[in-house]
C-alpha cells in the first residue's frame, strides 16, 4: 500500500479532545496488533530505506519544523531529508503523543519522493497504557512498518537503571512486575544501550515487525550516538531548522 494515501484519516488529525482520541486509540490498536500479529515474518535484511522522524518546537508558540531523514541502511548514509512546519492544535499530554505529532510528521514524510521500508519513531511503540504509542500511531496511519526507540521510560517494568552501559547490552521490560510470579506476563520491550558509554534507550514494536527485527535494525542503524543514525539527524536538523 502506498502509505501517501492513508486510509486512516482520523489518525492524521491533531484536533480531538482527550477523550475521543483515546477512544480511538483502543479501536485501532486491536486491529494493529492482529493484522501485526499475522505478518512479523519480515526480518532485518527486509529493510532497506529506514525513514527516521523527530519533532521540534518553536519558543513560546504552538508551531512544530517535523524532519524525516531518509537513511540507507546498506550503504550507510542520508539519501534524502524532508521538512513540514505547521501549528499544533493537539496540547501536550502523556500517552498522546501519536495525535499531537503524527499530522506534522506525515507531512514531512510525504515532501519526500523517496518510498521507506521502515518507520523508525523518537517514542514509544507498544510501551504505552493502550499498546498504541506513537511508533504504532504513525505506522498503522500510515500503513508502514514501524518501531519506537524512546530515551525515557514509560509504563512497564525493568532493571534498566543498573545495566551496563556496552553497547549490545539490553534488558527486558515487563508489562507487569516480574517478582510476582505472573505467568502471564509479557515483555513489551527491551531497554537497550546502543553505544558504549550512552545511556539506553527504550526499544518497542511499532506495526508489522517483531521484537527481535526492531532491535536487531536499531542496532545495525547506530554508529556512535545514543540514538540510531535516523533519529539522530532528524533531531540535529530538526534543530538547525528551528534555528534558522
Amino acid at each position: 500500500m502506498n502509505y501517501k494515501k492513508s486510509p486512516y484519516k482520523d489518525l492524521l488529525r491533531d484536533d480531538f479532545d482527550f477523550k475521543t482520541a483515546e477512544r480511538l486509540q483502543i479501536k485501532y490498536s486491536k486491529i494493529s496488533s492482529e493484522i501485526s500479529n499475522q505478518s512479523q515474518s519480515l526480518v532485518e535484511s527486509d529493510f532497506k530505506i529506514v525513514v527516521g522522524v523527530d519533532v521540534h518546537y518553536f519558543k513560546k508558540s504552538e508551531r512544530g519544523i517535523a524532519c524525516a531523514i531518509f537513511w540507507d541502511k546498506d550503504k550507510k548514509k542520508v539519501i534524502d531529508s524532508s521538512y513540514a512546519t505547521m501549528k499544533i492544535n493537539m496540547p501536550y499530554k502523556p500517552g498522546f503523543l501519536g495525535f499531537r505529532e503524527a499530522k506534522i510528521i506525515s507531512h514531512a514524510i510525504r515532501e519526500s519522493k523517496i518510498k521507506a521500508d521502515l518507520l523508525m519513531c523518537d517514542g514509544h511503540g507498544i510501551i504505552h497504557p493502550r499498546f498504541f504509542g506513537e511508533a504504532v500511531h504513525l505506522g498503522f496511519a500510515l500503513q508502514i512498518p514501524s518501531l519506537g526507540v524512546a530515551k525515557n521510560p514509560f509504563i512497564g517494568f525493568s532493571s534498566w537503571k543498573s545495566m551496563e552501559r556496552i553497547r549490545g547490552k539490553k534488558t527486558p521490560i515487563w508489562l507487569e512486575d516480574p517478582n510476582h510470579n505472573n505467568s502471564n506476563n509479557t515483555i513489551i520491550g527491551y531497554a537497550i544501550c546502543l553505544a558504549d558509554s550512552k545511556k539506553p534507550v527504550f526499544v518497542s514494536t511499532g506495526y508489522r515487525i517483531s521484537l527481535q527485527t526492531s532491535i536487531k535494525l536499531t542496532l545495525s542503524t547506530t554508529t556512535s550516538n545514543r540514538q540510531p543514525e535516523p533519529l539522530f539527524l532528524a533531531d540535529k536538523y530538526a534543530r538547525s531548522f528551528e534555528r534558522l
